[in-house]
């Protein structure tokens, strides 16, 4: 005579557990998408290279070894930032990224336009600004 077969009853995963697993996961996907986005934008650097004062929207799409002239980190697209200009800080939002001659610029809207802002408007640079432009962190 055989003996009924019995399972023991299945274990639960607390919540809280479940909650760090799910985002560990999520995390891990993240990477693992920003890794080959990095790895897509340098293959395309590498046949349409992004020209001087042209704008990136991400940092993986301009070329390496570039220089940021500030001892912030770079602020991140969609920051708010302000910006010394003609000695008078304005508050601007980063749009992008660029580069020239070497060192590592924002692509910037300003939220307060000057009089003088009409003048800039229709140059490729007008709302191109480096890290030493930017206003020291009070």
């Amino acid at each position: 005579m055989t003996a009924p077969v019995t399972f023991r009853p299945a274990r639960r995963i607390s919540a809280a557990r479940l909650a760090r697993l799910r985002a560990a996961n999520a995390a891990q996907r993240q990477a693992r998408e920003d890794a080959w986005q990095a790895r897509q934008d340098a293959a395309e650097q590498l046949t349409n290279p992004v020209p001087e004062f042209g704008a990136a929207p991400r940092l993986t799409m301009l070329p390496g070894g570039l220089h940021w002239s500030a001892q912030q980190p770079v602020p991140a697209v969609g920051a708010t930032v302000t910006v010394n200009r003609d000695g008078h800080p304005e508050r601007a939002e980063v749009k992008g990224y660029t580069h020239a001659a070497g060192f590592l610029g924002l692509v910037t809207e300003t939220t307060h336009h000057a009089k003088t802002a009409r003048r800039r408007k229709h140059s490729p640079r007008a709302g191109v600004v480096f890290g030493s432009q930017l206003a020291l962190a009070a």
